[in-house]
C-alpha cells in the first residue's frame, strides 16, 4: 500500500490525520498477527520528507506534530518493522532516530553529517559527486560501506 499526500499539500492538518490513521492501522494489523500466533509479515515504511511529522523547535506549526511523532515512535521502538526516514534535514528529526541500525548518507555539510553519526565521512561526502553516498550499518564488516545510486529513474516536478 502507498499513500501519496501530495493532495494535501494545502492542508496539513488532513495530511497529519491521515498519517496518524495509517500509521496507527499499521500497528494494530501488526499486533493482530502477534496476538494470533501469527508471523508478523515483513513490513516497511517510507517516509519521504520526515523532518516534516516532527516537530520543529520554535516553530509556529499547522498541526500537532506531537501526535504523528508518537505513533512514529511507537511504530520504531516497538513494531518490529523496517522504517526508512528520508529527510534533506536530519536535525529536524527527533533522537529516536540515532537508534537506527543503517544509515545512508548523501553530500551533505559536516553538521548534518553529525548529526546522524556519520561525521567521520565529511571529507568523503562534503563534495562529492552527485549520487554518492555512504552506508553505515552493523551489518557490514567493515561497518561502513560506499557507493553511487543510480541515476534518477523519473523526474521531479517541474523539472
Amino acid at each position: 500500500m502507498a499513500v501519496d499526500l501530495r493532495g494535501f499539500r494545502e492542508t496539513p492538518l488532513v495530511a497529519s490525520a491521515v498519517v496518524y490513521r495509517v500509521l496507527s492501522r499499521v500497528f494494530e494489523a501488526r499486533d493482530e498477527e502477534l496476538a494470533r500466533g501469527a508471523a508478523p509479515s515483513p513490513t516497511f515504511i517510507f517516509i519521504d520528507e520526515a523532518h516534516y511529522y516532527f516537530p520543529q523547535e520554535g516553530a509556529r506549526e499547522d498541526f500537532n506534530k506531537e501526535v504523528v511523532e508518537a505513533v512514529i515512535n511507537k511504530l520504531t521502538r516497538l513494531g518490529r518493522m523496517g522504517v526508512v526516514f528520508a529527510t534533506h534535514s536530519p536535525a529536524d528529526l527527533n533522537d529516536l532516530s540515532q537508534l537506527t541500525n543503517t544509515k545512508i548518507a548523501m553530500r551533505s555539510e559536516p553538521k548534518v553529517l553529525e548529526r546522524v553519526d556519520m561525521a567521520e565521512y565529511a571529507g568523503e561526502l562534503a563534495y562529492a559527486q552527485s549520487g554518492v553516498a555512504v552506508a553505515k550499518s552493523f551489518i557490514y564488516r567493515t561497518h561502513a560501506v560506499t557507493f553511487k545510486t543510480l541515476p534518477p529513474q523519473t523526474r521531479h516536478r517541474g523539472v
